[in-house]
């Protein structure tokens, strides 16, 4: 069995008029890496993760909302949320973003 992995997050990014795309691109015992391709205008819309989160943004501009809160992601922009935070994404221009999704502790 092997103890790493090698991957690239923007291999086969897609993306789709239609829909959201979303990849798990790797899972660890601890945490999942998600690449997201969003296409300009679309909207992921409001919903919570089960575990803590860390949304970067690899390619262009999302705007990240929390609440009544607002915030202009661009290209190399880290957001960290807790547990169960309601937040939701809007694609300004097509982008990709990482999402790295902590592991419920149990």
């Amino acid at each position: 069995m092997s103890h790493y992995s090698v991957i690239n997050f923007y291999d086969n990014a897609v993306f789709s008029k239609e829909k959201v795309m979303i990849n798990k691109m790797l899972e660890t015992e601890n945490s999942k890496e998600i690449r997201i391709c969003l296409s300009k205008d679309q909207l992921m819309k409001e919903h919570t993760a089960p575990a803590p989160i860390i949304v970067m943004v690899l390619d262009g501009v999302i705007k990240f909302s929390i609440n009544s809160s607002e915030y202009l992601l661009n290209k190399g922009d880290i957001i960290n949320l807790a547990a169960k935070v309601s937040h939701s994404l809007l694609a300004l221009e097509d982008s990709i973003v990482r999402l790295s999704l902590a592991k419920a502790v149990s």
